[in-house]
């Protein structure tokens, strides 16, 4: 019955999504009418199902939702589009939906068809609660980010190419900026705080080093820098617009290399 369930949240989730992905694109495209605005509202209702769904699974599997990369692909999808639902109220931007509703949906099936679900006794440790929660929280506030920038720089394309019959559909790009470097400013500090505490969680298990973890903490040391150079020249010599839209999509690109990097880890079965 508990799997049964399972499945039952898992389809709901991934319906809603889909149906808020179309609805996005259509949108964008402008052939979506009246139903647009049902695009976010998909995404809000995806959420609990989402949530529901996680807690349900891991006790179908009996595994820790914390355990291996599929459950945190779940959790940081699930985050993002938790995250999209508050924020949209505040900035209106509807827009960015369109890249988290597609994103949250990969994410699901990834975490749920590729791969093994496995626990790892090695989780055990005093720091992976703080480290979990902050660097999920970090990629949901990095994701949002990165959907303000690219629609920032397809916004300013529109209104260059004096486009403005498709501009209209889209935020101000004074909203899409100003959203953007909100959720670089609130996702930066839980990024600090989860590379800080998986370094030191990684001497507590790591027994020797591998290239895997190696290029894992480079590239999520690049992340970081990146990330925070972009803030500091925003704040010290006015970097706005699209240098800035640029500057948080190679940053979060860095974070999507780290990520790799664990699927290639977990998924090659490395222990």
């Amino acid at each position: 019955m508990t799997l049964e369930l399972a499945n039952l949240f898992f389809g709901a989730t991934a319906v809603a999504y889909f149906a808020a992905s179309v609805l996005f694109v259509a949108d964008l495209m402008g052939r979506a009418g009246s139903l647009a605005r049902w695009a976010p509202r998909l995404v809000a209702l995806g959420v609990p199902f989402h949530a529901a769904h996680i807690v349900v699974w891991s006790i179908v599997l009996h595994v820790c939702p914390v355990a291996g990369i599929h459950f945190a692909l779940n959790v940081a999808s699930m985050l993002v589009c938790f995250v999209y639902a508050l924020a949209r109220i505040r900035y209106r931007v509807d827009v960015v939906g369109a890249f988290v509703a597609p994103q949250a949906l990969a994410f699901l099936l990834a975490a749920r068809f590729v791969g093994q679900v496995e626990d790892e006794p090695r989780l055990k440790s005093a720091l992976l609660p703080f480290h979990v929660a902050s660097s999920l929280l970090g990629i949901a506030l990095f994701t949002l980010a990165f959907a303000a920038a690219v629609a920032y720089l397809l916004q300013d394309s529109r209104l260059k190419h004096k486009n403005l019959e498709r501009a209209e559909r889209l935020p101000p790009v004074d909203a899409l900026d100003r959203a953007e470097h909100r959720f670089l400013v609130a996702g930066f500090p839980l990024l600090t705080i989860g590379i800080l505490t998986g370094t030191m969680w990684a001497r507590e298990i790591e027994t020797g080093g591998a290239v895997t973890g190696i290029v894992r903490a480079a590239l999520a040391y690049a992340c970081w820098a990146l990330i925070g150079g972009v803030l500091l020249l925003r704040a010290a010599a006015g970097w706005r617009g699209r240098r800035a839209a640029v500057g948080t999509i190679l940053g979060f690109g860095l974070a999507m290399l780290v990520l790799i990097v664990y699927l290639v880890r977990s998924f090659g079965g490395h222990a």
